[in-house]
């Protein structure tokens, strides 16, 4: 009955943590960006995009941590089924 879920690895959905190389280049290009806004005096804007880029991030975690649990109580309930 459960055929598909045996199959399906849903902590594969999001990687858990983010690759290096996107984690360096949103680092580059938010520190291009402070350095541009505070040539042109727009100092509430990099803390803005701080909080906007923070928010970011932790909602993506959020979702990966809600597939973890999801994957894990699938294989909770498929190893119930078994027994």
């Amino acid at each position: 009955m459960y055929t598909f879920l045996e199959k399906r690895n849903m902590s594969g959905w999001s990687p858990p943590t983010i690759p290096q190389k996107w984690f360096i280049g949103i680092g580059v290009l938010y520190g291009l960006l402070v350095v541009y806004l505070f040539i042109t005096q727009h100092i509430t804007s990099i803390i803005w995009l701080g909080i906007l880029l923070g928010a970011l991030y932790l909602s993506w975690r959020f979702v990966a941590a809600v597939e973890a649990i999801a994957d894990a109580l699938q294989r909770i309930a498929y190893q119930q089924e078994q027994n």
